[in-house]
């Protein structure tokens, strides 16, 4: 495929090429962007440009490109975290991607913004949604999506949102989502469970995996709710974590309809009561196993049609770089080395993985997760 180019000193009327790139992200989906195609997106802040609220709009128009399998449309910053997206604020929704057309890979973005106060608020960095199968969500920072706004709305502020099938959650470093608690910065609001770092809802074969999620607990750092979700993996993430008010009382909640999933290989730290929580879950072939948490792994009751095995529980010391940088790569005293299982999950090098969502002898690779680079929960 061809590849084109944006830059914050292009012009859209440009041709999009390396010497005459366009201004604007949202150039990425139309004409003459085609399967296949990359487009490159330079260093600089990107924002909403037409008052929709939504920085690049992958809309479900027949004018709209779509990807296929074997020749995805990838939009992609030029350096890792180099291009910033900014989610406008005082929006009734604000977004990031909002994706509609199947096959889109998103990465390397840095990804803020979307907060308001209105009755109505609701933001996401990435949203795959109706024919979007196949899309990815890589290598991206996500972060403060919301997290100046004070409302009781019933709406989500999430880090990415999956509402279709076949979609990858890989890679990315997602923290300080959501709105202020009750009292936080004289905010009055009686929410404090709607928010979460990756929200799957009614989804098919969806991968969550190798994702870093940290002060996400204004809900869960993981939350499937609603409809039936099929066939749903999530492995080799580390999370971490909790609210000072104990509430939420998990990392993952598991609730509605969920027919196969597995749970497997995940690090909890500092989780309130437990990592997963079944809420209201009807369920079958959902296996929880080889996960690693310095509290329980389950918190409430067990639920037919689920299944807990070989975890570790209460492990006292993670032997983690360093919770308080939030640097959550192992040390070589570190017990999650070697103790995952190879289920179901890719082959890592040594054939031993570890849990969690660093590889000890790869974790300064760029196939890990993002490291940390002076990020402070705020």
């Amino acid at each position: 495929g061809a590849t084109y180019f944006v830059s914050p000193t292009g012009l859209d009327s440009n041709p999009g090429t390396s010497s005459s790139p366009w201004r604007n992200p949202q150039k990425c989906t139309k004409s003459p962007i085609r399967a296949g195609d990359t487009c490159i997106v330079r260093s600089g802040s990107y924002t909403d440009t037409d008052g929709d609220g939504v920085v690049v709009f992958v809309t479900a128009g027949s004018s709209t490109p779509s990807g296929t399998a074997s020749a995805p449309i990838t939009i992609k910053s030029e350096k890792p975290l180099g291009a910033a997206i900014i989610l406008p604020n005082n929006k009734g929704l604000a977004v990031g991607f909002q994706i509609y057309k199947p096959y889109y890979v998103i990465e390397g973005f840095d990804i803020s913004g979307g907060s308001s106060n209105g009755t109505s608020a609701g933001s996401a960095g990435i949203q795959f949604l109706g024919s979007a199968t196949g899309g990815v969500a890589r290598s991206n920072a996500i972060h403060h999506i919301g997290r100046s706004s004070c409302t009781n709305s019933t709406n989500t502020f999430s880090g990415v949102a999956v509402r279709t099938s076949s979609i990858l959650v890989e890679r990315n470093r997602i923290y300080s989502i959501g709105r202020r608690r009750n009292g936080e910065s004289g905010c009055s609001t009686d929410k404090s469970r709607h928010d979460h770092g990756v929200y799957v809802s009614a989804a098919s074969n969806a991968t969550i995996r190798r994702n870093v999620i940290y002060d996400s607990n204004r809900g869960y750092a993981i939350h499937v709710y609603g409809g039936t979700t099929t066939n749903l993996n999530i492995h080799h993430n580390s999370l971490s974590g909790k609210s000072p008010t104990g509430s939420p009382v998990s990392q993952i909640i598991l609730a509605s309809t969920i027919n196969t999933a597995n749970i497997r290989n995940n690090i909890s730290n500092d989780a309130p009561s437990g990592m997963v929580y079944l809420s209201s879950l009807k369920a079958s072939n959902v296996t929880i196993s080889y996960n690693m948490s310095t509290s329980a792994i389950r918190t409430g009751a067990s639920v037919s049609g689920t299944t807990f095995s070989n975890n570790f529980e209460k492990t006292s010391n993670l032997a983690l770089i360093s919770q308080s940088s939030n640097d959550f790569r192992l040390t070589s005293s570190s017990p999650a080395i070697n103790r995952g299982t190879t289920s179901g999950v890719p082959v890592v090098s040594d054939g031993k993985p570890d849990i969690g969502g660093y590889e000890y002898s790869v974790q300064n690779n760029t196939a890990s997760p993002l490291t940390p680079t002076g990020l402070k929960v705020q």
